[in-house]
């Protein structure tokens, strides 16, 4: 149900993307014919429950994203909690704002379904976040034995309660999935059902995941 308060999409695309290798970051290189960070806004933007789209990225692309895509941006930081800093105040000054749904760039994969059902779900949870199964075994510096059922891998897309996440949020934590800043008593949903979520990391991903994309 949709409230007075709005829904912001934060797109995080500010990565300079230095393990894949190329000369520009890979949230610009194409995908079918598309920049790989048109995925993320097209899936943002058509969402029936998003309200705003917020490009986070280099102030080098700014112009260009805002015109052709018709999406509002800020800066990002030199780390990923400093470009979601960099979001959460764009946000606090620009909108009024109750829920926030963060989509990583190199993800092309996601769908405005996806984004629907994410911001659907704070009706109920203060936060919604895509989790994996661990299926391989698990090894550690520290220890002989892990069991692997004791973890999980967290992913983009992640949702938040906005009030409830900002007033937790702390940009210089070495923490970098968003869930793990909710406060203590907070309800989370874990969403294992989000399948080839793929992420654009190394040389060859890209030829990889277009074939997921017909």
């Amino acid at each position: 149900m949709k409230s007075d308060l709005q829904n912001v999409a934060v797109i995080l695309a500010g990565g300079e993307g230095s393990r894949y290798g190329a000369n520009i970051p890979k949230q610009y290189l194409m995908l079918k014919g598309k920049e790989v960070l048109w995925y993320a806004v097209n899936a943002a933007k058509n969402s029936k429950l998003t309200d705003k789209v917020l490009v986070v990225c280099d102030r080098t692309y700014q112009n260009r994203i805002k015109e052709e895509y018709g999406v509002d941006v800020c800066d990002g930081g030199d780390t990923r909690n400093k470009s979601v800093a960099s979001a959460l105040e764009f946000i606090k000054s620009n909108y009024d704002c109750g829920k926030i749904c963060v989509l990583d760039s190199a993800r092309p994969l996601i769908t405005s379904d996806v984004v629907d059902d994410y911001f659907a779900k704070l009706d109920e949870y203060d936060c919604v976040v895509t989790t994996q199964k661990v299926i391989d075994s698990l090894g550690s510096y520290k220890s002989i034995y892990e069991n692997r059922e004791d973890f999980f891998l967290i992913q983009a897309p992640e949702s938040m309660r906005f009030d409830t996440f900002i007033a937790s949020f702390d940009e210089n934590s070495p923490m970098t999935a968003l869930c793990q800043f909710m406060p203590e008593g907070s309800k989370f949903y874990f969403n294992f059902d989000l399948k080839k979520n793929f992420k654009i990391t190394y040389n060859g991903d890209l030829d990889y995941i277009g074939q997921f994309l017909g």
